[in-house]
């Protein structure tokens, strides 16, 4: 819908130009508000790798000083429980060079109905990817030899260094201490 604007003498010239700077600023008003909500929605697009390979390639990456890697489900309860925790993890040290990567090892068909939904419904932060690789038995090793695959899990990096926790984290502190051992190293 436009607005016609008389021409000529029905309307004075600074009204006019009242008019077009009025759309001018709504125009760009528009244009911060939608760049902004891209801005505060991160995961929007959650990749999904299908071989464990493409993790690896993440995590040697080298963008990062200390990398948190959490495997987690939305059918795992404390799984979800401690979500928050590294949300707040990512807000606290940003500035630290610590990377934290989220890692849901659902099937792929339920990223629309499941992951999306959870990942927005707690304003989750860090990175999330999907890791899809049926093959358990072979790269769950590479992560720990002692771990087949349950949940929650989680593995701190740094270099060369590794720590390897099966279970939950019931606090944040218990995560926050894990990382600054590693910060400290």
């Amino acid at each position: 819908m436009f607005l016609r604007l008389p021409c000529g003498s029905q309307l004075h010239r600074n009204q006019r130009m009242k008019y077009y700077v009025l759309l001018f600023l709504t125009f760009l008003l528009s244009l911060n508000v939608s760049c902004t909500q891209k801005k505060k929605n991160a995961n929007a697009t959650i990749e999904v790798l299908d071989q464990f390979s493409e993790l690896q390639a993440m995590i040697e990456s080298g963008d990062h000083d200390v990398l948190v890697l959490n495997f987690w489900s939305t059918s795992c309860a404390p799984c979800l429980k401690e979500m928050p925790h590294f949300n707040k993890l990512n807000a606290e040290y940003r500035d630290k060079k610590v990377k934290i990567l989220l890692v849901s090892l659902e099937k792929a068909k339920r990223l629309d109905t499941h992951i999306h939904p959870f990942v927005k419904k707690l304003a989750i932060i860090p990175e999330v990817v999907v890791l899809t690789d049926p093959n358990y038995n072979i790269w769950t090793d590479k992560i720990n030899t002692s771990w087949y695959g349950a949940l929650p899990a989680t593995l701190i990096i740094k270099g060369e260094q590794r720590n390897f926790r099966f279970g939950s984290y019931e606090t944040y502190k218990e995560l926050q201490v894990d990382v600054d051992r590693f910060l400290q190293q």
